[in-house]
């Protein structure tokens, strides 16, 4: 699969002058977190900084987000890079002179970097357009903490005019050192839904329970037996993962409450078991309120589907790195996580490759985490990776 083509300019060479404008870019949108739906401010920079780099059809999209199009000097497929550009709502415990400015908002997931890396490469793929197979669209994403950022710039029409053929897109990876990259097709993460369960019981005093119908009892009801269902399903290597994060009910010891709610996530690897999951959810909530008296409602809110790397593009890019970034990185098995990436929405309407870039250093770092750092400098592996992933792309077939 090795390529035949070779930029008329160093790569590598041209993102060392480039890290400087990336570490400051970094440092900025790190100082300055914006929570999803609210990067006004963000929003606001990238725009200014394409613009500054004569890049064409820049524009706001979906709310917050950034778009802009790179046209290479010669034919070739419609790649789409994105960067999520939104932060997390967490008060920041690491100190650093760019510590964010924001009380309770913070760069907890790399989404910092994912943004000043993509500038980084938005400059250079532009000043050597010469050297460009295809056309590149950028799509610096809001919203992916929050809910449908992927899918609302989806909806605005970012992968038409031109139409997108391609999605790439990497994440920081606290766990893995830095010089390290990692990719695998298939699942790469599981789909993710929040549900909200309300119980509706009889609610009356304490000491005469036959009295009354118990939205707590029908509660623990539910979670023993919905459980004991995913138990099996994990058992049987479906990789499903339920949890309930709250459960809520009554203010008093000896009164037994009307209702009760119930809080959690489900996530899957597949289409076929997350419905499974939901229908089973649905029966165990009929039988329990059933038994007891009572009744339900369940509120779904989906967040994510399935993040999956396509086989033929994952190999492409796994050859890319491994033959022209040999000297940058190694390139290690990605092992699929259990938490949820809306870049899913992409691969879901283009063949797409997801990659992960390690920026550890002699500790593992935790993401959405108050205590969440890094350093700059492996900016100039998440640039350089990407750009030689898109430069020799067409080459690789």
């Amino acid at each position: 699969m090795s390529s035949q083509f070779t930029p008329t300019f160093n790569i590598h060479e041209a993102v060392r002058k480039t890290l400087p404008y990336m570490m400051e870019m970094r440092e900025y949108f790190h100082a300055h977190p914006e929570l999803s739906e609210k990067e006004f401010d963000t929003c606001k920079t990238i725009f200014q900084e394409l613009s500054l780099m004569g890049i064409e059809d820049v524009k706001i999209i979906a709310g917050t987000g950034v778009t802009g199009l790179i046209r290479g000097a010669h034919p070739g497929p419609v790649i789409l890079l994105r960067a999520d550009i939104d932060a997390l709502p967490l008060t920041e415990k690491y100190d650093c002179p760019y510590a964010s400015l924001v009380p309770g908002v913070m760069h907890a997931c790399g989404h910092d970097g994912h943004a000043a890396n993509l500038l980084g490469v938005a400059k250079i793929l532009n000043k050597h357009r010469d050297c460009l197979r295809g056309t590149v669209r950028l799509a610096f994403q809001p919203a992916e903490e929050g809910n449908g950022g992927a899918a609302r710039m989806i909806d605005a029409g970012i992968l038409n005019n031109p139409p997108v053929e391609y999605a790439l897109g990497l994440h920081v990876a606290g766990a893995l050192p830095k010089g390290y990259v990692s990719i695998r097709s298939g699942e790469i993460s599981a789909s993710c839904d929040d549900f909200t369960i309300t119980l509706h019981g009889k609610g009356g005093h304490g000491s005469q329970p036959s009295e009354c119908i118990s939205p707590i009892q029908m509660g623990v009801d539910v979670i023993q037996m919905i459980q004991s269902y995913v138990y099996n399903c994990r058992a049987d290597g479906d990789g499903v993962v339920l949890t309930f994060g709250q459960f809520q009910a009554g203010r008093n010891p000896n009164v037994i409450p009307d209702t009760a709610e119930l809080k959690g996530t489900l996530r899957t690897y597949n289409e076929a078991k997350r419905r499974d999951i939901l229908d089973k959810l649905r029966h165990v909530l009929g039988a329990v309120t059933l038994t007891y008296g009572g009744s339900y409602d369940l509120d779904v809110v989906p967040f994510s589907p399935v993040c999956v790397n396509d086989e033929a593009v994952t190999a492409r890019v796994a050859a890319i790195l491994t033959e022209q970034c040999a000297d940058c990185v190694d390139v290690v098995p990605m092992q699929r996580g259990s938490g949820s990436e809306d870049f899913a929405y992409f691969s879901a309407a283009v063949p797409s490759a997801f990659y992960y870039v390690g920026v550890c250093g002699d500790e593992p770092v935790v993401g959405h985490s108050p205590d969440f750092h890094w350093d700059s400098n492996a900016l100039k592996y998440m640039c350089e990776t990407l750009l030689n992933v898109v430069y020799y792309f067409a080459s690789y077939k």
